[in-house]
């Protein structure tokens, strides 16, 4: 009996167990692709932060490189006037620490040594003849900048303590004849810059090598070591360490059961005009390309895989006793024909449960994965609107400030005390509303409230200088007589009206009295809020469908993130609201929001 009951079981348990691995295969594949797509926007997301800062570096040589120096030119000596002026500005910028003006023969004319946040030392002058990057330098072009590999500091040849990551910035100078004077050469500090990369959102491990396979940084490492840590052959797969050098688009190689993403950072033979108009662009000249990998190990992989490994054997553990329950009654209770329909009915029903059972846990999955999505975009969200909305009102509490010192007319004075206290009220306010939405971020859920719209907007209103004081050629017009109450996330709605009155004010046309509107309407029973400025306008034919797309921006010659209408837009779709734009050149832009 125990024979018949074996050959029953196994004819009908392989094919439950060929489809259990097959659907297990099959949700396993999605599960690494869909962390595959996590762990492509992080490392893009860091690429994209790398280069700015290099090409922020760049910049500032570039606008050394492009100073009229005078004929003969001694900082030391007979141009020290001329070196006053910019010393501040030396000191100003922490990231500087060191600042040189060097000769043809690689002579320093000039050198400036941070000795901490307030502070340099000037003077002490060496000859870098010797130095690579004196001898690079001294090969450049006039429209050429050279960036160097990220290393620790070496005086007199000999690495400084505490362990200190530079890159040097090179940029050939010219008199106010054009003739060839020498170079500067910028040390820029990099600790600052390794460690927001090294920053963890995730649980995985960030590396930055150059083409020679060489470790520059890792967050496995507390103190950043370039160069010194040798050869990183033993750390990846041969395959992603053979595919390194030459390599211009991102890879993504599983081996291991790790997942490396690699995307190569590519500046050498790039040009960049630094906002310059009336000047070509500069080349940038750099040794080595740079090469950023984000590592999903093991630990990681396996608990973003434990649940489907649970159901898997769930299912085949429950699958095996059902089976072999079955095929035991009906051996059984063979003759018995009326009692063995009843037990068979019996065993469906069990499997149907069982499979029932099956497909809730394939549902806890994909609700585990659009939570664990959601939670990436709201941190990522958060961490940008803290530093976007905190950054107006303390600007405008700066110039209050500033012109409170400078200030003697005490009737003036009254009129900005109250002003500096407004800018300090919405201060408090927003960090009240941050810390409503890390409460948020706890509790997994977004807060909706009743919001009095208007009041809302004039304390948005009470965050810009050029919404604050008076005579500023700047309006804020509210026309709410349609609805002025709605029920949403108020730190959401903040945001957005942050957004759309900085936008305004940044885009404003010259030699216009510039204003922005926010109007309300019912429309087919819906609360439209739309919101009208008079600013300079986009070409909607050219930019329509990209103006709510990450990074995307419109007017190389006003700075900016393009972040702000991805947010706008990001937030709107997480309340099942919607927005559409339309806009017309040297018009004006108009924004229809729907809730």
């Amino acid at each position: 009996m125990w024979k018949r009951i074996l050959k029953m079981f196994i004819g009908l348990y392989l094919p439950l167990v060929a489809l259990s691995l097959y659907v297990f295969a099959s949700q396993k594949t999605k599960q690494i692709t869909t962390l595959s797509e996590f762990q492509k926007r992080d490392v893009e997301i860091k690429k994209t932060y790398f280069l700015e800062q290099c090409n922020a570096l760049l910049a500032d040589t570039h606008y050394w490189a492009n100073l009229e120096y005078p004929v003969n030119f001694d900082p030391m000596g007979k141009h020290t006037a001329f070196m006053d002026r910019y010393i501040e500005l030396i000191k100003e910028i922490t990231d500087y620490d060191q600042f040189r003006f060097i000769d043809l023969k690689g002579q320093e004319l000039y050198r400036a040594v941070r000795n901490n946040a307030d502070s340099i030392t000037i003077g002490n002058l060496q000859n870098k003849e010797n130095q690579q990057y004196v001898k690079e330098g001294l090969a450049l072009n006039k429209d050429q900048l050279y960036l160097s590999q990220i290393s620790l500091n070496r005086e007199h040849g000999i690495i400084e303590k505490p362990n200190k990551p530079v890159i040097r910035a090179v940029a050939p100078i010219y008199d106010t004849t054009e003739t060839r004077i020498g170079l500067v050469v910028i040390n820029f500090k990099m600790k600052r810059v390794l460690d927001q990369l090294k920053s963890k959102v995730a649980d995985t491990e960030l590396y930055l090598l150059d083409e020679n396979h060489r470790l520059i940084s890792s967050s496995l490492h507390e103190e950043d070591l370039p160069y010194e840590t040798g050869r990183v052959d033993n750390i990846f797969p041969n395959k992603l360490i053979t595919s390194i050098k030459g390599i211009t688009k991102d890879s993504t190689i599983i081996d291991d059961d790790h997942i490396w993403r690699m995307q190569p950072v590519i500046l050498n033979g790039t040009k960049n005009s630094f906002g310059s108009i009336s000047k070509p662009p500069s080349e940038i000249i750099t040794p080595s390309n740079w090469y950023m990998i984000i590592e999903i190990p093991p630990r990681l992989l396996k608990k973003y895989l434990e649940p489907l490994y649970d159901s898997l054997i769930t299912f085949n553990v429950i699958a095996i006793v059902g089976l072999l329950a079955l095929c035991y009654v009906f051996q059984k209770k063979k003759t018995q024909k009326e009692l063995f329909y009843k037990e068979l009915e019996s065993k469906n029903i069990m499997l149907t449960r069982n499979s029932d059972l099956l497909e809730e846990n394939n549902v806890m999955v994909n609700e585990m994965n659009n939570s664990l999505e959601i939670r990436n975009k709201q941190l990522s969200d958060f961490n940008y609107l803290i530093s976007h909305n905190l950054r107006s009102p303390v600007t405008s509490m700066s110039v209050i400030v500033d012109m409170i010192q400078k200030e003697k007319n005490p009737e003036i004075l009254n009129q900005l005390l109250p002003k500096l206290d407004q800018i300090a009220k919405s201060i408090t306010h927003l960090t009240e509303d941050i810390n409503d939405y890390v409460s948020i971020l706890d509790n997994q859920e977004v807060k909706i409230e009743d919001i009095d719209l208007k009041k809302l907007i004039l304390e948005v209103k009470n965050e810009f200088t050029e919404t604050l004081l008076d005579d500023t050629g700047f309006e804020v017009l509210i026309n709410l007589d349609a609805w002025d109450h709605i029920s949403y996330s108020k730190f959401y709605m903040q945001s957005i009206v942050h957004n759309f009155i900085s936008n305004s004010i940044k885009y404003k046309r010259d030699n216009v009295a510039s204003y922005i509107e926010f109007k309300s309407a019912i429309e087919n029973k819906h609360k439209v809020l739309y919101v009208r400025d008079n600013g300079i306008g986009l070409n909607m034919e050219r930019h329509g469908d990209n103006v709510f797309k990450l990074y995307k921006r419109f007017h190389r010659n006003i700075s900016g993130k393009g972040m702000g209408l991805f947010l706008v837009k990001s937030q709107l779709d997480a309340l099942n609201a919607t927005i559409t734009i339309n806009s017309k050149e040297g018009v004006g832009t108009t924004f229809k929001l729907i809730f």
